[in-house]
């Protein structure tokens, strides 16, 4: 069994944000494996099972708002017993460009709330990790108030590719690895 957590804050006013594309890239997981994402009883999140290639994998949109987002996840774990490497995170960068994609085997999460959660809940950073650029902030804005706004015009032609890029690294992690997949999508920049 794999996971893949989508990192994003529940409800309407946040569905468009930057901080939702992890959200986002798990919509289109579960669209292309025609799959619906349902509220589950025993953890606040969204969740659907699916099959990606030859493995059985449940898709999770934690309902805990982005500070939180580690209790669900670590919830998922314990039920359906994934391993830390068996689960993927897929969540915004304010420091990677607009369009990037970096596929991590592990790491810190920087300065992302979503991430410091995940790490404290799950007590490893053993768990690959597709980060979905955002940036760069500008030098004036408010940190809060750019990832919690809205993609700018000419960042919405794009975003609709970005996030079935994103998705292809989750699907690319599965079939051929995290090493492979970082060689692969880490230098590709959307355009």
């Amino acid at each position: 069994m794999k996971l893949v957590v989508g990192l994003g804050n529940p409800g309407k006013e946040y569905e468009r944000t930057r901080h939702n594309i992890g959200f986002m890239v798990v919509d289109e997981l579960a669209r292309r494996q025609g799959v619906v994402l349902k509220k589950m009883f025993w953890f606040p999140a969204l969740q659907a099972k699916c099959r990606i290639g030859e493995h059985e994998v449940r898709l999770l949109k934690p309902a805990t708002f982005m500070n939180r987002s580690g209790k669900a996840a670590w919830g998922a774990m314990k039920k359906w017993r994934v391993p830390a490497e068996s689960t993927v995170v897929v969540y915004d960068d304010v420091d990677v460009a607009f369009g990037g994609i970096r596929v991590r085997a592990k790491g810190s999460g920087g300065s992302h709330n979503g991430m410091k959660s995940m790490l404290e809940w799950l007590q490893t950073k053993g768990f690959p990790r597709v980060r979905v650029g955002i940036g760069p902030k500008p030098a004036e804005a408010d940190m809060v108030e750019f990832v919690l706004g809205d993609f700018a015009e000419h960042e919405y032609l794009k975003l609709e590719k970005v996030v079935e890029r994103a998705a292809d690294a989750v699907e690319s992690i599965f079939s051929v690895g995290t090493e492979r997949t970082m060689n692969a999508f880490n230098q590709l920049q959307i355009g």
